[in-house]
């Protein structure tokens, strides 16, 4: 189970730090295409990087969610469980 949880944490890492090195890349790239009047990069950014990006971001977001349903082995039950 600890080795699952590990894999699942690397691969929310990985697709983070994917998504917001594409997202910086998307942005920047979209701001000079629109300094330097360049209508063709902004179609380039829009078309090559944006889907990788949401692709990133899903992975992302399902990942935070499998790590949210941590299990706690270690804790004892709270005390009004134990009385009911």
């Amino acid at each position: 189970m600890h080795k699952t949880r590990r894999a699942i944490e690397v691969l929310f890492v990985l697709t983070l730090a994917a998504l917001l090195a594409g997202g910086v890349v998307f942005v920047l790239g979209q701001a000079v295409a629109l300094i330097l009047g360049q209508g063709s990069w902004l179609a380039f950014f829009n078309e090559t990087v944006k889907i990788p990006m949401c692709i990133a971001a899903s992975v992302c977001a399902v990942a935070g969610f499998l790590l949210s349903y941590k299990r706690r082995q270690d804790q004892e039950q709270p005390q009004e469980a134990r009385t009911l």
